[in-house]
């Protein structure tokens, strides 16, 4: 499998599970189909599952047995029950201490398979950090930074990663093959010289005339979307519980009038890339221009999950209306952030559509800025007491009676 093709089924498997547990309550488990969801803050499946699982939440443990696959999703994500099926699981940290009898196919900053785990398939891993401590009846396909081989791998092994290393239980029944910047010493217990396949990961030198690419390994890009997600994730947590009415009222704003965003957000982004070059223009404004950068980076980031807030959530509670809680938004969120990033492998149509989902933020923030200011105006206008101006004093009416004195005549 290719590294684009392990990215993008990472990727899948974890939209399917944002979608699913968005489904469920908070902290609920609901059986539908045959199936088994479970979402929640920490969420822990303790009932046997007969057909798939589902288990979404930032603590996500398995720990009944589940009939044929089960997907996890988490920041950290726990496996302590047979599955008779395939297992994933996404997290920032995956940890595998139940048998599994199909395959197993795990993405995180760190993976760990216990010695209490056995996989009776296939099983492909790419993390930060990956340690195996159980056998492995299939083959062995791992992208990492760091790997830990402490067991028996009865099929291939391919690896990919900056530090490999073998512990006493290591034994590869197949062909290895292996990518790194150096060559590792293997010992004779683990294989046999001779099925040993090294290929060094740095790129060659590149020439003048033909530049070659920079070699950029499965690991790094996966870490990178990890990374990604979570501060995105993050992000959204902090105005979803500091700023709900603002928050609320942009999402409300995109949805209901999309295209008076859409121009706004144009106006708005045109009005910020032409402050750089205006800068230049004034000079005395020239240090005011890394300002103006970094102010436009952490705009376009908001208006970007703003946008697959807003679209998220709608295309959720249109399929099926959800509570608004914290956990769901997040949820959906999640899901539409994986969404985008899938539409990236489309050539032209996925940065089409990136730029119009930003442009959507954009006008949205753009449009409650522009309501706010014009409501602190008219506050401010409605609070001036106009005072009526001074009238002037009434004119002194003659008395026929007493007139007034007249100077003397010549």
């Amino acid at each position: 499998m290719s590294g684009i093709a392990r990215i993008l089924a990472t990727a899948l498997t974890v939209l399917t599970l944002g979608s699913a547990a968005a489904m469920a309550d908070d902290d609920k488990i609901m059986v539908f189909g045959g199936d088994t969801y479970a979402s929640g803050t920490t969420t822990v499946l303790n009932q046997d599952s007969p057909r798939n699982a589902f288990v979404a939440g930032a603590t996500a443990r398995l720990d009944g047995s589940v009939g044929r696959d089960a997907l996890l999703a988490g920041a950290r994500v726990r496996s302590n029950a047979s599955v008779n099926g395939d297992l994933y699981a996404a997290g920032f940290s995956v940890k595998i201490d139940g048998t599994v009898a199909g395959d197993l196919s795990a993405a995180g900053a760190d993976i760990e398979i216990g010695p209490r785990a056995a996989v009776s398939g296939n099983a492909r891993l790419a993390a930060g950090s990956v340690e195996i401590n159980a056998p492995i009846a299939g083959s062995l396909l791992v992208g990492s930074g760091d790997l830990t081989l402490n067991a028996a791998v009865s099929g291939d092994v391919r690896i990919m990663g900056d530090e490999i290393a073998f512990g006493p239980d290591a034994a590869i029944g197949g062909a290895l093959t292996y990518y790194a910047p150096d060559e590792v010493a293997i010992p004779d217990t683990v294989i046999a010289a001779d099925k040993v396949t090294f290929r060094k990961l740095t790129p060659k030198p590149a020439s003048e005339e033909a530049p070659e690419p920079e070699v950029v390994s499965d690991t790094t890009v996966v870490a990178s979307f990890i990374s990604m997600l979570v501060f995105m994730l993050a992000l959204a947590t902090v105005f979803l519980l500091l700023a709900p009415q603002r928050t609320e009222a942009a999402r409300a704003r995109l949805i209901t009038r999309p295209f008076a965003s859409l121009g706004y957000g144009f106006v708005a982004l045109s009005t910020l890339f032409g402050a750089v070059p205006l800068a230049l223009m004034t000079l005395i404004a020239i240090p005011l221009i890394p300002f103006v950068i970094l102010a436009t980076a952490a705009l376009w980031t908001l208006a970007y999950l703003l946008a697959v807030y807003a679209l998220s959530w709608w295309l959720v509670t249109s399929i099926r209306p959800l509570k608004t809680s914290l956990v769901n938004r997040l949820l959906a969120i999640a899901g539409g952030l994986v969404l985008m990033s899938l539409l990236h492998y489309l050539p032209f149509f996925g940065w089409i559509a990136n730029i119009i989902v930003v442009l959507l933020g954009f006008g949205a923030m753009a449009a409650l800025c522009g309501h706010g200011m014009m409501a602190r105006r008219a506050r401010r206008k409605a609070d001036v007491v106009e005072t009526p101006p001074p009238h002037p004093p009434a004119a002194a009416t003659a008395d026929p009676t007493d007139p007034p004195d007249e100077p003397p005549r010549a």
